[in-house]
């Protein structure tokens, strides 16, 4: 992750395509799934990676039980 560039938020731009169950955003390419990770990412936007709790939300989100 590149430190010099600071979270702004950008909103996602989800496109569907006929033959592909889910939508996706043709600017950073999230793949929109039903799960909690996912909603906290299109929140957070298309720069959702460097968000300075990105790394800490989604080890939380994504731990095995």
């Amino acid at each position: 992750m590149d430190e010099k560039f600071k979270y702004v938020f950008e909103a996602h731009s989800p496109i569907k395509i006929k033959n592909i169950p889910w939508s996706f955003c043709k600017y950073c390419g999230l793949v929109f799934l039903n799960n909690q990770a996912t909603k906290w990412c299109i929140k957070m936007g298309c720069h959702n990676s460097y968000h300075p709790q990105y790394k800490q939300t989604i080890n939380k989100l994504t731990k095995s039980k």
